[in-house]
């Protein structure tokens, strides 16, 4: 009978092992580039900060263990983004693209002070040209904005 009561807790250790390895299928740097910054709803939330709280628990970047620090939501559909990967962008130096045309975009970031699992955002927004990083034709990291100067190109 001890032998019984020993068993539950030999098959904990297998059953977190079979889940961690369920878990493991990763998603690409495509879909994980997606899940972090493309989001075509609204191009201007009426409330950043509320938008950015809700949407970085949402796409797990705001966790019980984690607080991404500073994070980009391009207001457009992957097939709007996309394009900066070839005829819609610039080279911008080793993978990375200058868009031509500038996109709607919801900044956010962590306030201090603000720690897992209370990950606390701010956000603004603003129009601007992307920079980002692409494989084989496809969005893989958002680099930066670049804000446009009147009268001025746009350089990096």
């Amino acid at each position: 009978m001890a032998l019984r009561g020993t068993r539950p807790t030999l098959l904990l250790p297998l059953v977190l092992l079979v889940a961690s390895l369920a878990l493991a299928q990763e998603e690409s740097r495509y879909e994980k580039f997606l899940r972090q910054h493309v989001d075509a709803s609204d191009p201007s939330p009426p409330d950043a900060r509320r938008y950015c709280n809700l949407l970085m628990r949402r796409r797990d970047m705001a966790t019980a263990h984690k607080c991404k620090h500073l994070n980009t939501f391009i207001h457009s559909s992957a097939n709007q983004i996309k394009p900066v990967c070839g005829d819609g962008g610039e080279p911008a130096g080793g993978d990375l693209r200058l868009s031509e045309d500038p996109f709607p975009l919801t900044v956010c970031e962590l306030q201090g002070g603000a720690n897992p699992p209370n990950c606390d955002y701010s956000g603004s927004s603003s129009t601007s040209r992307i920079v980002i990083a692409c494989v084989d034709g496809e969005p893989v990291h958002f680099e930066t904005q670049v804000e446009s100067q009147a009268g001025e190109g746009n350089e990096l």
